[in-house]
């Protein structure tokens, strides 16, 4: 692998770690229980509220703004939820 797509790797390695690990202290849940098949049926503090400050505290901290066809569909799961994200954080490199 060439340096610069180890760094890729190793940077796409932390912002994943860095995503689960907001998500899951947003809802105050250990990060052990954030994986690609988290929905809200499965996580009991994962509510359409709580859902609202998840997508407000990722809007903050990763300066992305998400509009509100794609908040919708970020409560489909963490996997959507984090395709979202990443993909915001990707328009604006």
């Amino acid at each position: 692998m060439s340096t610069s797509g180890l760094r890729d790797h190793l940077m796409s390695d932390s912002l994943d770690a860095s995503i689960r690990e907001l998500f899951a202290a947003l809802l105050r849940v250990p990060v052990t229980r954030i994986d690609d098949h988290a929905r809200p049926a499965t996580i009991e503090t994962w509510d359409s509220m709580q859902h609202l400050m998840l997508v407000s505290g990722f809007e903050e901290e990763f300066s992305i703004d998400v509009d509100p066809e794609e908040a919708v569909d970020m409560y489909e799961s963490f996997a959507a939820f984090r395709r979202i994200v990443l993909a915001k954080l990707e328009q604006r490199r």
